[in-house]
Formats: structure tokens, C-alpha cells, sequence
């Protein structure tokens, strides 16, 4: 998959270990389906908020993220988490 300047700036490290570790999920993504080319985009939607859906390895990938630096870049929306997220106990 072709990358632009920017992108294998990303990839090189250069904006941090979140970016980097983001674009080389792309990137392998990219290379899964056959992409030629990443597409700009101005909003994304993030599914799997649930616990369940993550377990402690995901809770650790996030947390491995947000040390590195990681923020979202553009608009992003999560799915409903199909429960009271403050009462999930009740």
C-alpha cells in the first residue's frame, strides 16, 4: 500500500507511539484487502465500547494508547453501550 509523506512520518514515530502504532494497523489492514492507497476521511465511529467486547487486553491496549499520546484527529462517535453505563450494576 502506497503512503503518503505524511502518513510514513506517522509510521517512522515521529508523532508519537499511538500514531505509529495506529498507522501500522492501517497499514496491515490496508495490506489484508488489498488497498492501494489510505482515503482522507472526516469522521470515524469506534464499536466494541463494552468490557465485554474487550477484556483486560483491550483495556490494556487502551490504556497503552492514551500513554502514547493517542487522540482521536477527527470527529469520532462510539456505538450505544446497550446498558446504563453509570447503573450497570443495579
Amino acid at each position: 500500500m502506497k503512503l503518503t509523506p505524511a502518513e510514513q512520518t506517522l509510521l517512522a514515530g515521529a508523532e508519537g507511539r499511538a500514531a505509529q502504532k495506529a498507522l501500522e494497523i492501517l497499514a496491515a489492514l490496508g495490506k489484508i484487502y488489498g488497498a492501494k492507497r489510505l482515503i482522507p476521511v472526516t469522521s470515524v465511529q469506534v464499536s466494541g465500547v463494552s468490557y465485554a467486547n474487550l477484556g483486560e487486553a483491550g483495556l490494556q491496549w487502551l490504556a497503552e494508547m492514551a500513554a502514547g499520546g493517542g487522540k482521536a484527529r477527527v470527529l469520532t462517535t462510539l456505538n450505544p453501550a446497550g446498558m446504563d453505563i453509570e447503573n450497570w450494576q443495579a
